[in-house]
C-alpha cells in the first residue's frame, strides 16, 4: 500500500529536480546574452559563442515540440519565427540568370557584370549572401529562447523576473564607472562604441536606454501586493524603487531622445504592473490614452529635424535621420517587393548614397528597423511584421484584460512594447542582448494550454508533470 505514494513522490522529487535544472539553464543562458550580447557588428567571437548555445538549445526545443501541448497563440509565434527563417534561406537559394535577372532591383548587379565582360552566373535573391547567413546566425539566440520558454514548463521561466533587471542593474553600474573614468577606460567593452557615454555592456547607448526600459517592468512584477503582501513587503518595495530609480537614471544620462519619451509610458505601466488594483477599473482607459498620446508626441518630436540631427552618429548631413530614411525608402522601393536579402543594408546603402555628401562615418544600420527590414526583406518580411504587431495586440489586450493580473506576462508585455516602439526609430533588436529580451516577452505572452493531466494534478493539489 505504500509502495505506490512512495514511488509518486520520488517522481514528483525527480521532476522538480530537472525542471529546476533547467530553469537555472535557461536563465543563465538569457544573462549570457545580455551580457555578451551588446553589439550588432563587434565582439564576434563572444556572439560565435551565443550562437553555437543557442543552436544546442535551439535543437532541444524543436524536439520538444511533438511533446508539448502549445496555445494557438504559441503556434502562431512560432509560424511567424519559422517562416522568418525561412524567408531568409529562400534568399541564399542560387537562381538561373534567367530567373534572378527578372527580380527588381537586380539592374545594378547586372550592369557590373556587363561592365566588367563576365557573363551572368548563377545568383541568390540576396546581394550579400555572408550578411544573409550572419543575420540568420544571428536569430539562433532568441529563437533558442523563445522556443526554451514555450517548450519547457512556466516555473522554468520565473528566474527571467529577476535575472533581466539584474544584468540591467549591472549595466548600469558599468555605465556610471564609464562617465566616471575616460574614453581609454578598459570598460568599454567595443572598440566602435559611443566613447564619452554610459553605454554599460552595450555598444551605443541608446541600446543601453533601451535595456533600462526593459529591465523596469521586470522590477514591477517582483513587487507583493493585496493577499500577497507579507512582513518583509515593505523593505521588498523599497529595494525596488531604488533598482527601478537607478534604471530611470541610467535613461536620464543615456542621451536617448525617444528612450526620455517612452519611459514616461513605461514607468506608469510598470507601476501599474506592481500595483494592478491601484487605479480601478478606468486605468485601461488612461494607459491606453497616455500611450497614444505619448506616441503622438514622440512621432512628433523624433521625426522633428533639429531633434534628429543632433541625435545620429555623423550629426547633421547625410546620416542625419531624415536623410537616412530618406536613402533607406529609396532602396526599398527599388528592390521591393523581394528586398535586396537580409543583412544587406551596409552595401545597398552606399549604392543610393549621394557622394557629393558621404562623409568618413558609415551607416551600419538604417537606425528605423521596420524601414531595414523593407529593404532587406521586402514585402514577405513586411507582412510577416504585421502579423506579429496583430498578434502582439491582440495578447496584450488578452493578457491586460484578465481578471487575475499576472505581473510576469504584463511585465512582458510592457517590455516588448518599448522595444517595438524604439524600433522605429533604431536597431535595438540587431543585438542579441535585446533580441532576446524581445524573444523572452513574446514567449511570455503567448499562454500555453495546460493539458488534461495537469489540470487534474492541480485540481486535486498534486504537481506531477508529464514530461
Amino acid at each position: 500500500m505504500n509502495s505506490k505514494p512512495t514511488s509518486r513522490r520520488s517522481r514528483s522529487k525527480g521532476s522538480r529536480s530537472i525542471i529546476s535544472a533547467w530553469g537555472i539553464a535557461i536563465t543563465l543562458f538569457v544573462m549570457l546574452c545580455m551580457a555578451l550580447g551588446g553589439s550588432s557588428s563587434g565582439g564576434l567571437l563572444a556572439n560565435i559563442l551565443l550562437e553555437l548555445g543557442g543552436a544546442l538549445f535551439l535543437g532541444y526545443g524543436v524536439s520538444r515540440l511533438g511533446i508539448t501541448a502549445l496555445s494557438r497563440s504559441s503556434k502562431i509565434l512560432l509560424a511567424i519565427g519559422a517562416c522568418w527563417a525561412g524567408w531568409g534561406l529562400v534568399q541564399l537559394v542560387p537562381l538561373p540568370p534567367s530567373l534572378w535577372t527578372l527580380v527588381p532591383g537586380r539592374d545594378v548587379l547586372i550592369h557590373r557584370l556587363e561592365l566588367a565582360g563576365v557573363a551572368l552566373p548563377w545568383m541568390p535573391l540576396s546581394l550579400n549572401p555572408e550578411g544573409t547567413i550572419r543575420h540568420l546566425a544571428s536569430l539562433l539566440p532568441p529563437f533558442a529562447v523563445g522556443i526554451l520558454i514555450l517548450t519547457r514548463p512556466p516555473e522554468d521561466s520565473r528566474g527571467l523576473r529577476w535575472a533581466i533587471p539584474l544584468v540591467a542593474l549591472a549595466s548600469f553600474l558599468i555605465g556610471v564607472l564609464q562617465l566616471l573614468g575616460n574614453v581609454g577606460s578598459p570598460l568599454y567593452f567595443y572598440q566602435t562604441t559611443n566613447l564619452g557615454m554610459a553605454v554599460g555592456l552595450m555598444a551605443n547607448a541608446n541600446h543601453q536606454a533601451t535595456l533600462m526600459l526593459c529591465a523596469i517592468p521586470f522590477v514591477a512584477s517582483l513587487a507583493e501586493s493585496g493577499a500577497d503582501r507579507s512582513k518583509h513587503a515593505r523593505g521588498l518595495d523599497l529595494l525596488l524603487i531604488a533598482v527601478a530609480a537607478m534604471l530611470a537614471i541610467g535613461i536620464a544620462i543615456s542621451n536617448s531622445y525617444a528612450a526620455f519619451i517612452l519611459a514616461v509610458p513605461v514607468i506608469v505601466a510598470s507601476w501599474l504592473v506592481a500595483r494592478p488594483r491601484s487605479l480601478g477599473p478606468a486605468r485601461y482607459v488612461a494607459v491606453g490614452m497616455a500611450v497614444v498620446g505619448v506616441a503622438a508626441v514622440a512621432l512628433v518630436l523624433i521625426a522633428g529635424p533639429d531633434v534628429l540631427d543632433t541625435n545620429t552618429v555623423g550629426g547633421p548631413g547625410q546620416l542625419s535621420r531624415p536623410a537616412m530614411y530618406s536613402v533607406t525608402a529609396t532602396a526599398m522601393l527599388h528592390f521591393f517587393p523581394l528586398g535586396s536579402g537580409f543583412g544587406s543594408f551596409v552595401p545597398v546603402f552606399k549604392l543610393f548614397e549621394n557622394p557629393a555628401r558621404v562623409i568618413d562615418v558609415f551607416a551600419n544600420h538604417s537606425h528605423s528597423d521596420y524601414l531595414e527590414l523593407g529593404l532587406e526583406g521586402g514585402l514577405p518580411a513586411l507582412l510577416m511584421m504585421a502579423v506579429l504587431l496583430l498578434w502582439w495586440c491582440r495578447q496584450a489586450i488578452t493578457i491586460w484584460s484578465a481578471r487575475s493580473p499576472q505581473r510576469f506576462n504584463r511585465a512582458a508585455v510592457v517590455s516588448t512594447a518599448a522595444i517595438l516602439l524604439h524600433s522605429a526609430v533604431d536597431y535595438p533588436a540587431r543585438t542579441s542582448t535585446i533580441a532576446v529580451v524581445l524573444a523572452a516577452g513574446l514567449a511570455l505572452m503567448a499562454t500555453r494550454v495546460v493539458k488534461a493531466a495537469e489540470e487534474d494534478e492541480v485540481a486535486t493539489g498534486r504537481h506531477l508533470r508529464a514530461e
